[in-house]
């Protein structure tokens, strides 16, 4: 793999650790009726987020984050700041398509402040500046509950 592809690939993956009722791309899609509140709850953090890497606002993107999340440890918003500048991928539109694996945390040793984990699956159009190319990704987010709010993990 050339070291541009390795960088547009490693830059896709950074981005991505922060992207079946999907009525298309974008805000438009709603939790499925019938949704519990809690799915709800997540269907709303997941849009916010995404919405958030749709427009490039970065700083709601960051406060989407898990603040116990080991980037959020181990990274402030310059440093996300900086990242996110750099990297040439964008996501362009997502659908979310489905919330599975709500489950409350068993380890709480490991990860003290998280109640619960979700896992969001989302199609997402990115599409790489520096390339100029475009792809279609499935991407499993996960998504966790701490201090009663969800986050992107």
């Amino acid at each position: 793999m050339k070291n541009s592809y390795k960088g547009a690939f490693a830059t896709l993956i950074i981005l991505l650790a922060f992207v079946s009722a999907g009525v298309g791309y974008g805000s438009d899609v709603a939790a499925p009726p019938g949704a519990s509140a809690e799915e709800r709850e997540i269907y709303a953090a997941a849009r916010k987020y995404l919405d958030a890497e749709v427009g490039r606002e970065l700083k709601t993107v960051y406060g989407c984050l898990a603040p116990s999340s080991i980037y959020c440890t181990t990274h402030d918003y310059d440093a996300y700041l900086a990242e996110a500048e750099a990297s040439p991928v964008r996501i362009r539109e997502y659908k979310i398509l489905r919330i599975t694996h709500i489950r409350v945390n068993e380890d709480k040793k490991a990860y003290p402040r998280v109640e619960k984990f979700a896992q969001v699956e989302v199609d997402m159009k990115v599409f790489s500046t520096d390339t100029n190319k475009a792809a279609e990704v499935n991407f499993n987010f996960t998504f966790i509950k701490e201090g009663g709010r969800w986050y992107k993990g």
